[in-house]
């Protein structure tokens, strides 16, 4: 499993999320953590760094300007390898806890979703849950995702289908969610929705008023590029769980990739992944704008 965390001046929250996350992950066997900071103007990526010296299959990614939340996880899950490939936001305001039944949903399932919506386990003021409500109503209506909750930022990918979605995806901003989802469900892959505990955490770089326009904007190119991206039709889901070894998802281990060296080659072309099958050759690489550079350990032993 890889876990991928999008970072933006989260220097004053890593020291206590990152370990948390850390110390959950040591108890899974073959967990990576990636944290992508996302040109952070703080010490994000070099806190991270520190927090993740001593952490087995860990690395940093440094982007040299903000890109956006969408850009930060799609050069995570570029670089990421393991079998299911996770991202969650960096102030866990999702439940690590809750991680094995993400997992487990994609026995079933794709693409597997955190919901605050689905259950009574939500902790959030009136303001952002009526923000959310109202999102949601707008994607329904312009994007026909019928899924109750598509913002939370936690959510988890069998590994072959995130690698064909984010390769497909070109949002950047907060309502890369969106696009994601419309390009799995035109895909026909499955996705289930899994009730997580959640809890508004102080401090997030989302703002209502500045971002909202944006994501509308989002919403609308989402529609286009899922009936442009996928002309093909339904795709053909891969085996779960995955009959090949982790190595086969791509290497583990071996010498670190230079600062300046980029997270993987080119992306798979819109033909490739509507084919119905993965991707062939290696992980698609992140967008010439946001060159990624690696910061601190790139991983432990």
């Amino acid at each position: 499993m890889s876990v991928v965390v999008p970072a933006f001046n989260e220097a004053r929250r890593l020291p206590w999320s990152l370990p948390v996350l850390s110390d959950v992950l040591r108890r899974l066997p073959g967990a990576e953590l990636i944290v992508v900071d996302d040109g952070s103007t703080d010490d994000t990526a070099r806190v991270a760094a520190e927090l993740l010296r001593d952490v087995p299959d860990s690395r940093v990614i440094r982007l040299p300007w903000n890109n956006g939340k969408g850009a930060a996880v799609r050069i995570g899950v570029a670089a990421a390898v393991g079998e299911a490939i996770v991202f969650m936001d960096a102030d866990l305001a999702s439940d690590v806890a809750d991680l094995p039944l993400l997992l487990a949903a994609l026995e079933h399932a794709e693409v597997a979703l955190g919901s605050r919506r689905l259950g009574r386990s939500a902790d959030r003021v009136a303001t952002r849950r009526l923000g959310s409500w109202a999102f949601n109503q707008l994607t329904r209506s312009l994007v026909s995702l019928d899924l109750a909750d598509t913002q939370c930022g936690f959510k988890a990918f069998r590994h072959a289908e995130a690698k064909v979605l984010f390769g497909l995806s070109r949002a950047n901003g907060f309502g890369f969610d969106v696009e994601v989802l419309s390009l799995a469900r035109s895909l026909g892959y499955r996705i289930a929705e899994i009730p997580v505990r959640w809890s508004e955490e102080p401090g997030g770089t989302f703002r209502v008023v500045r971002h909202t326009p944006a994501m509308l904007a989002e919403l609308a190119r989402a529609r286009r590029h899922a009936q442009r991206a996928v002309p093909a039709g339904p795709a053909k889901p891969t085996a779960w769980p995955p009959s090949r070894g982790r190595d086969a998802a791509g290497p583990t281990a071996g010498p670190a990739r230079p600062a300046d060296q980029a997270a993987g080659p080119p992306p798979p072309s819109p033909s490739a992944a509507a084919a119905g099958g993965p991707p062939p050759g290696p992980p698609p690489q992140p967008q010439p704008s946001a060159m990624p550079q690696e910061a601190g350990g790139i991983r432990g032993s």
